[in-house]
């Protein structure tokens, strides 16, 4: 099989990495290029370009905007010859304007993972659909919001069902997930460190690409590992807002979510959401505050409190929610379909 397959940002890039070996597992051969990160690229993928800094707000992009287009131009050029699939995953503002260049060549386009319209610019409904072939969502209410569309979107799961852990909380032990861009690390892992001062250990959570090590002080209390084991051992933990919320929760882990973005990209923001009440994934799914969130205004203080009487969270309420085990072998169903 050969597989045109984009991944720019790093929880991408380990799905990607995640739906190679599970091809491979099957004994499929696969050819895969395209853009990824490190655990991409590890599983055999060909890059066609260097990845620019993962960012994410509308600030925070601008420095990087002549590096995102000429990643577009490789990953449209590298559709010659054409490939049997484009998979594209998540980063829909990257990935629709190559993937509708793509299609219109003749090749099948998937879409992996869905943006929030239904917390923002739901109009780009008929972009995706002129985009893709297939998308593939993670929420179970995603597909409808495509009706009327012509596009094929299917409800796949969300992959923090397959990332349950052994958990053995250790007392006195916190971790901290402040992100994985360099943004989002200069913006939270001071104030979560600082938050975080009183436990007698702190597992920061390491994320591909980050160089944790060398922004953290000297400390013996620090420990940089690996998300899993961070969320098998932790009592409790604060995070930045994003997919691993969803993992905290679903692994019953009691938690405190902050998240600072650049104050323009706040405002901006604030004008274009509406009506939405939370921004951590596991409030969202359970319209109720399952994790206190604290978004742009928050000092160290505030979150140490928070994180002091954070509860345990509905595990298997949200389990149930985001669909049953299974969701890269779905997607590898779907692909080889």
């Amino acid at each position: 099989m050969r597989l045109l397959l984009s991944a720019i940002e790093p929880s991408a890039d380990r799905l990607g990495a995640e739906l190679l070996v599970e091809l491979r597992r099957r004994g499929v051969q696969v050819q895969a290029r395209g853009l990824g990160g490190p655990l991409l690229i590890s599983q055999g993928l060909s890059p066609v370009s260097p990845l620019a800094p993962p960012a994410m707000g509308l600030v925070e992009v601008l420095g990087h905007l002549g590096a995102l287009r000429r990643q577009r131009q490789s990953l449209v050029a590298a559709a010659t010859p054409p490939p049997d699939a484009l998979l594209c995953v998540d980063a829909p503002d990257f990935h629709v304007p190559a993937a509708r260049a793509v299609r219109q060549r003749g090749v099948r386009t998937i879409g992996w993972v869905s943006p929030q319209l239904w917390a923002w610019r739901p109009g780009r409904k008929h972009a995706i659909a002129a985009a893709y072939d297939q998308l593939l969502c993670l929420f179970p209410f995603e597909p409808a919001l495509y009706a009327g569309t012509g596009l094929d979107a299917r409800f796949v799961g969300h992959p923090a069902v397959d990332r349950l852990v052994d958990r053995r909380p250790e007392a006195g032990v916190v971790a901290i997930f402040p992100g994985s861009r360099p943004a989002e690390l200069a913006r939270h892992l001071g104030p979560f460190l600082e938050a975080t001062r009183g436990y007698r250990t702190v597992l920061v959570a390491e994320a591909s690409g980050a160089n944790l090590r060398a922004r953290l002080p000297p400390d013996p209390r620090l420990h940089v590992v690996a998300a899993p084991e961070a969320i098998a051992r932790c009592e409790r933990a604060l995070s930045k807002s994003g997919t691993v919320t969803l993992e905290l929760a679903v692994n019953g882990v009691p938690a405190v979510v902050a998240h600072r973005v650049h104050w323009l990209t706040y405002l901006v923001g604030r004008q274009l959401v509406r009506g939405i009440r939370f921004l951590a994934l596991p409030n969202l799914l359970c319209d109720e505050a399952v994790y206190r969130e604290f978004v742009q205004h928050f000092s160290p203080t505030d979150l140490r409190d928070a994180l002091t009487v954070a509860k345990e969270p509905p595990a298997a309420t949200l389990r149930e929610r985001v669909g049953p085990p299974g969701v890269v072998a779905r997607v590898a169903d779907i692909l080889l379909a």
